[in-house]
């Protein structure tokens, strides 16, 4: 096992998986570095590591599932969690599935680093319409999310299987531009982790096998869980300051970065 790699890998994994930097992107190109992997392998390897990143939701996230769960008994919150999480992830398959064995043989690295700029670019100057006509307290609860904003939700979490492009990035920024309240978009996005991470994590597996199922990418898991909690909370926080416009500039500017840094060293 490479003790080094594999709490480096961590670290990466636990903090990028929560801002608008593609975390797949940066353990992708973290374990070339650290562990000679060839881009096929390595790409498997970001997917996989997520797995870290829905044990941490599924803890964190707890009350919201156990809420979603009671919508079957017809609870009204749970059924608005309930069919957030069935019409994202109806969407997400449809889409992300193909997607990912298309990506998974040509790897457009560059195209998906300009694409996320660009969400990055449209939340800043969201940023700056809050800012300017102050209309803050009027942004929208989770309560009165409609179906077609699960559906744009679960299109941009879809398109997140590209290399360069952020899943939370995709949904946050997604959600901002929808008119939600930070810590509404921030909660909403996060808890979609256990089903899309799991689902990125089979499908990695199935690929690659034993060549993504390491010692060297349990510890990295390991490490990655308490990273996440920690960054989970962090983030939570920020969105829950009440600096709407504030937020929405940060976040912007991270996925620009972002999307930028993909560009910079494409696959």
């Amino acid at each position: 096992m490479d003790w080094i790699a594999g709490l480096v890998l961590g670290v990466v994994q636990g903090v990028a998986e929560w801002l608008p930097i593609s975390s797949k992107t940066q353990v992708m190109f973290a374990s070339m570095w650290l562990l000679g992997l060839d881009p096929g392998v390595a790409y498997s390897l970001g997917l996989f590591l997520e797995a870290a990143s829905v044990l941490a939701a599924l803890i964190y996230f707890r009350h919201i599932y156990a809420t979603a769960l009671r919508g079957f008994l017809g609870h009204p919150e749970g059924r608005r969690w309930l069919a957030y999480f069935v019409m994202t992830t109806a969407v997400t398959g449809a889409v992300g599935v193909p997607l990912y064995v298309a990506v998974r043989k040509s790897m457009p690295a560059g195209a998906a680093g300009w694409l996320m700029a660009a969400l990055g670019v449209a939340v800043m100057l969201n940023a700056f319409l809050l800012s300017r006509a102050k209309r803050a307290a009027g942004l929208k609860d989770f309560r009165e999310i409609t179906l077609r904003d699960m559906a744009l939700v679960g299109l941009a979490q879809a398109i997140a299987v590209l290399p360069g492009v952020s899943r939370s990035g995709a949904t946050t920024t997604t959600l901002l531009l929808l008119g939600y309240k930070p810590e509404e978009a921030f909660k909403a996005s996060f808890a979609l982790v256990p089903i899309a991470g799991l689902g990125a994590a089979v499908l990695s597996y199935a690929a690659e096998g034993g060549a993504v199922a390491t010692a060297t990418a349990a510890l990295a898991m390991a490490v990655g869980v308490a990273v996440s909690l920690a960054t989970i909370e962090a983030l939570l926080r920020f969105a829950k300051s009440g600096r709407a416009a504030l937020v929405n500039a940060v976040v912007g500017l991270i996925a620009v970065a972002g999307g930028l840094a993909a560009l910079i060293r494409p696959v």
